[in-house]
């Protein structure tokens, strides 16, 4: 099961390593973008059963999640020698885990959120997500984390959810052109601001970007209000950020300038500078920040 483009790409390098040939696939999304539908295709392409379930999003999140159990039951009768996820920490993930619990369980990355100590997949839910994990039959995040028998990851330098004995390491993005160009595009990497931003330090943010010299703006799948800076939308012809983006810069260096998302992580080699924007007034921007810093990142505050 996956539910991003990213989870996406990162799962057909996993069935590679663990060498499965024959699979079912779930690719649940709220968003419906191009890309989802784009890494839809190259996994039904080598499934024997696929489902694209589309629920869009509700006020409240649980019906979206009723929608998503309903729509999958027919999967938590089947006998499966392996399930695979990156999303442990939601409810109807949980669920299928749980009724397959004879299977080996291998999960992967979900980006960012793996290696950041406070986030998702480092703590139980809120108290009212544990009430409807309770009431649909999910088990608690520490209860599945115990179970992972592998869990793949692209980020070799840093912690991640389990131990590093149950750690496997994939190769990401590497910059083997050793390019020399004297040209450089600067990128602006978009995100679902209104997630995590107030609108007034959106407006900072949108203000100080102005000011970078960006080539072009890389729109977030979930992102559905993109800042008003003044520059093109970079066609992605359906790829993740990071693979349209060493595309698009052909042989010119890469600038990158946006959020802490983990393509400033995955383009590191390819990239003469990569700079991090937060919100000095933001919570729970302390830790990203050193992280970014940790990471080689030039963080700044606005």
């Amino acid at each position: 099961m996956v539910r991003t483009p990213f989870q996406a790409w990162l799962a057909q390098k996993v069935l590679e390593k663990e060498q499965i040939k024959s699979l079912d696939v779930i690719y649940f999304t709220q968003n419906d973008s191009e890309e989802d539908q784009y890494y839809y295709e190259q996994l039904s392409l080598i499934s024997k059963k696929s489902d694209y379930i589309y629920v869009r999003p509700r006020r409240f999140d649980i019906f979206s999640q009723i929608i998503f159990l309903l729509k999958t039951r027919g999967y938590s009768s089947k006998y499966y020698d392996t399930v695979m996820y990156a999303s442990i920490n939601a409810l109807v993930p949980n669920f299928l885990i749980n009724k397959h619990k004879k299977a080996k369980l291998i999960t992967f990355d979900d980006g960012l959120a793996n290696i950041v100590t406070n986030g998702i997949f480092s703590n139980e839910v809120s108290r009212r997500s544990n009430i409807y994990r309770i009431l649909i039959g999910s088990p608690t995040l520490k209860t599945i984390k115990k179970r992972i028998t592998r869990h793949y990851t692209v980020y070799a330098k840093n912690k991640n959810i389990v131990e590093n004995e149950r750690l496997f390491f994939l190769k990401g993005w590497e910059n083997t052109t050793n390019n020399k160009s004297d040209d450089i595009k600067t990128y602006f990497i978009g995100a679902p601001f209104e997630e995590v931003m107030s609108a007034a330090q959106i407006l900072r943010l949108e203000n100080f970007v102005k000011t970078q010299y960006i080539d072009a703006y890389v729109a977030h799948p979930r992102e559905r209000n993109m800042l008003d800076i003044g520059v093109p939308i970079l066609s992605k012809h359906g790829r993740i950020a990071e693979d349209a983006i060493i595309a698009d810069a052909g042989d010119k260096r890469i600038r990158l300038v946006g959020w802490f998302s983990s393509v400033m992580l995955n383009l590191e080699s390819f990239c003469e500078s990569r700079i991090v924007l937060f919100p000095r007034d933001g919570v729970g921007s302390n830790e990203l920040y050193e992280l970014s810093k940790k990471s080689g990142c030039t963080p700044i505050l606005i």
